[in-house]
């Protein structure tokens, strides 16, 4: 059985994008080898990633410990047992995918805040108008967002073409929430629309693997979605699955939200005088 995904790991994916060279060759090795880690020196780790000592320190004052041992020791803690692969040793395709989309979808649960989520899903009840924005894989993500919002009760539309988008963006934008998928945070005509978005009074919504990306600059609220180990290719798939999982989660709050109010208007007293009846002749 795999064990899931450190915590360490989650972060280290999450910052993947914002780390240096030589950072990231021991970030890399450390989410592809966690347990392995735990059994190097300072010295092992610097002459595998071809980094130097000072920079794998600088990674763990990064990720908050004071030193590099106490950095192996939570990460010794949390990764537990080495994990064990299919009998054999061998690991086959379709078990890494599975895997690989397991670990995705933790890590997503554990970066996704819920205090932003339930912001955002308010957001949404209080204006009911959605706008949803991003390219290839993420539009379709959108189009399936879109829908969901739809059946929900809020007003959303999903843009592909960003001329059209840009066309409409003031009128569409006012007193509504702008809301852009992009897994890397740095697709330009998605980035372009959020920050339009914005420009002209959209409440704006980012969800993202990459905290510190473009796209995150340009949000009022960031949803966080897990990367992979290895930074994909454009279009890959797999980390499609973080995006459902928060699109799955933003709906659910969304008709929370939803629920919550209509019980309260429910509950509320009528007021004023009631109406007499006239006296029948």
């Amino acid at each position: 059985m795999f064990r899931t995904t450190p915590p360490i790991v989650v972060r280290l994916q999450s910052q993947f994008a914002e780390l240096s060279p030589a950072l990231a060759r021991v970030a890399k090795h450390i989410i592809n080898y966690p347990s392995e880690t735990t059994t190097l020196s300072i010295e092992a780790l610097s002459q595998i990633t071809e980094s130097g000592e000072a920079s794998i320190v600088r990674l763990a004052h990064i990720l908050g410990f004071v030193s590099f041992r106490s950095f192996k020791l939570a990460l010794a803690a949390q990764c537990g047992a080495p994990a064990q692969d299919l009998q054999g040793g061998e690991v086959d395709e379709v078990e890494r995918l599975r895997r690989d989309m397991s670990d995705n979808l933790e890590g997503a649960a554990r970066l996704l805040d819920r205090n932003i989520l339930r912001n955002a899903a308010a957001a949404l009840v209080l204006r009911r108008h959605a706008n949803i924005y991003g390219g290839g894989v993420s539009a379709m993500v959108g189009d399936i967002l879109a829908a969901k919002l739809l059946r929900a009760g809020i007003w959303a539309t999903s843009y592909r073409d960003s001329n059209v988008a840009l066309e409409v963006m003031a009128p569409a934008s006012r007193d509504a929430v702008a809301i852009a998928i992009s897994d890397s945070g740095s697709t330009l005509e998605t980035v372009r629309l959020l920050r339009a978005a914005r420009a002209a009074g959209a409440l704006t919504v980012a969800i993202t693997s990459r905290p510190s990306s473009p796209i995150a600059g340009h949000a009022d609220l960031v949803l966080l979605t897990a990367p992979m180990a290895q930074p994909p290719s454009a279009g890959f798939v797999t980390s499609v699955v973080a995006q459902f999982f928060v699109l799955q989660a933003l709906v659910d709050s969304v008709a929370a939200t939803l629920a919550g109010a209509n019980q309260s208007t429910a509950k509320r007293p009528t007021s004023g005088l009631a109406l007499k009846r006239s006296p029948r002749r």
